[in-house]
């Protein structure tokens, strides 16, 4: 009776503490909107890696109404308040900087708002996930040109145009600011700011993106740091009608990259993306094609019977040991068209490699959204990449670079077991992207047992702690950013972690931070995002 009492006077004063803002917002959008609870603010103060100053609450609206009289409130009391979307980011995108602040999670914000066929665009919430609008576009036979993360399960649209993303469909259409055409922003004194044509007015459809000044690009990439996207209207065109994959091996990384440009260069590639040995050993520990019957059904369907069987007598065992891999999905109208990009992309990879079983990029498309398992390895380990985007023409001396300085860390990645491999993958014509990714014991985070599925958690089980080798990969996840830098690099999800101001024209700087103090004059929209 004693502990009943105790934990009654304990709730009462609790509730007793919150603040006005608190109550006010669960008046308006309902208690079960607003959340103090220990375990989801320490699940919300978390990404993938970092943790955040502790948060106060967590707000999650949904609806535009919702949204803006959270901002208000929010904004009205003073409180910093940080948007997350898919909670997928590895950069403190949304960790907050000030302890207090409010993260607003717009996941329930989700809904189709309109799709217009005969004027090819289509307008969402920001917090659909992008495998939800790849369905609701697929039995109409259109997409968006980049039309996903391979995260897209769980990765939202806003988080997307908030941090920067490539992949599905990136070798072809670049990167998700390349196929977006209108916003409504939430700005920090909770009005909305709509951007292209929609902005000229109620009898203009959101059917293009200039109209004047680029406005839509401003919120592109921003973090969250100029104001909140809502809705998000995007450009459409005929999902594809004939597709082929091609694979190659590689002896080492130049050739690689060098075929790999050529074939970004020469607009061959939906996707056009590549492993390296230590890389692509996790992931065929992961990748039982052999058990997957889901895959294989998929394939076949999307492929026909004969790449089923191939699929089934190449298995994982498709690359050999040591070789860097590349792959490519290629896309078109007809089968000639196909045809002939296959055979210029086999060209290409010939010259520099050789030609292997396409299983790897078969079995992608047939399943292009996959649970978030990937975040640790296959024996349970943490996972954590870093990035940057370079011009083809540095590309080869960037990786080079990059290799040499984890070679000169060897001791350091011994004492600790840390593994690195890349990911490489093309950005339209133009860009290379080069990730390394780290791999490391030390137990798993809140985080990490609540977005990883329950089963891959049972099977890969979890290292003992060691918070030394993560101490250590924080610290060469910032040093390589550094170099990344220094090499000419860019990067997207840009968030708390990589630098933004640091070298930039004063003139863009000063600019910047004229339409912030303009749009947020109380610096409570994601304070600490672009520093």
């Amino acid at each position: 009776m004693a502990e009943t009492l105790n934990e009654y006077a304990t709730q009462a004063t609790r509730s007793a503490a919150k603040p006005a803002w608190f109550t006010t917002l669960q008046v308006a959008l309902g208690a079960g909107a607003v959340s103090a609870e220990d375990a989801t603010l320490d699940f919300y103060a978390q990404d993938v890696f970092g943790r955040g100053e502790a948060l106060a609450a967590v707000v999650s609206p949904s609806t535009m109404d919702e949204l803006q009289i959270t901002v208000k409130t929010l904004a009205a009391a003073d409180v910093a308040m940080v948007p997350r979307g898919g909670g997928l980011s590895y950069t403190d995108g949304y960790l907050a900087r000030q302890k207090g602040s409010a993260l607003i999670d717009l996941t329930r914000m989700d809904k189709l708002v309109e799709l217009n066929t005969a004027d090819r665009y289509v307008t969402v919430e920001t917090g659909m996930y992008w495998a939800t609008l790849n369905e609701l576009l697929a039995p109409h036979g259109l997409r968006t040109p980049y039309w996903g993360p391979l995260s897209g399960l769980r990765s939202t649209i806003g988080g997307a145009l908030s941090q920067g993303s490539v992949f599905l469909g990136s070798g072809e259409y670049g990167s998700v600011g390349e196929s977006v055409l209108s916003l409504d922003v939430v700005l920090a004194d909770g009005s909305v700011l709509t951007t292209g044509s929609a902005a000229a007015g109620v009898n203009t459809k959101p059917f293009i993106r200039y109209f004047g000044p680029d406005l839509t690009g401003l919120f592109v990439g921003d973090a969250g740091a100029l104001g909140i996207k809502a809705r998000a209207t995007f450009k459409l065109i005929p999902r594809e009608v004939e597709i082929d994959f091609v694979s190659a091996e590689f002896d080492n990384p130049t050739a690689m990259i060098e075929a790999m440009s050529e074939i970004s260069r020469n607009d061959i590639a939906a996707e056009c993306f590549s492993f390296d040995p230590v890389l692509l050993e996790q992931r065929k520990k992961r990748m039982s094609l052999l058990a997957d019957a889901e895959t294989l059904l998929k394939v076949v369907k999307q492929s026909g019977v004969m790449a089923g069987l191939g699929l089934v007598k190449s298995g994982r065992d498709f690359v050999g040991e040591d070789k860097y891999s590349a792959h490519v999905s290629i896309e078109g109208k007809t089968a000639g068209e196909v045809a002939a990009k296959v055979e210029a992309a086999k060209r290409i990879f010939a010259a520099k490699g050789r030609a292997t079983e396409n299983s790897f990029p078969k079995a992608l498309r047939a399943m292009p959204f996959s649970p978030p398992n990937s975040m640790l390895g296959p024996a349970g380990e943490r996972w954590v990449p870093v990035h940057a985007i370079f011009p083809h023409s540095t590309a080869q001396r960037a990786f080079t670079e990059i290799q040499a300085f984890f070679a000169a860390k060897q001791a350091l990645l011994e004492v600790h077991q840390i593994r690195i491999g890349y990911l490489c993958t093309t950005v339209a014509q133009q860009g290379y992207l080069i990730e390394p990714v780290f791999y490391w014991n030390d137990s798993h985070t809140a985080y990490h047992k609540r977005v990883v599925e329950a089963d891959y958690l049972k099977k890969c089980g979890e290292p003992a702690a060691n918070p030394s080798a993560t101490a250590a990969v924080g610290a060469l996840k910032a040093e390589t950013a550094r170099l990344m830098r220094s090499l000419g690099g860019t990067h997207f999800q840009i968030g708390k972690f990589y630098t933004y101001r640091e070298g930039r024209n004063p003139a863009a700087l000063a600019l910047f931070d004229a339409i912030k103090k303009q749009l947020d004059p109380q610096n409570i929209m994601n304070p600490g995002v672009l520093k």
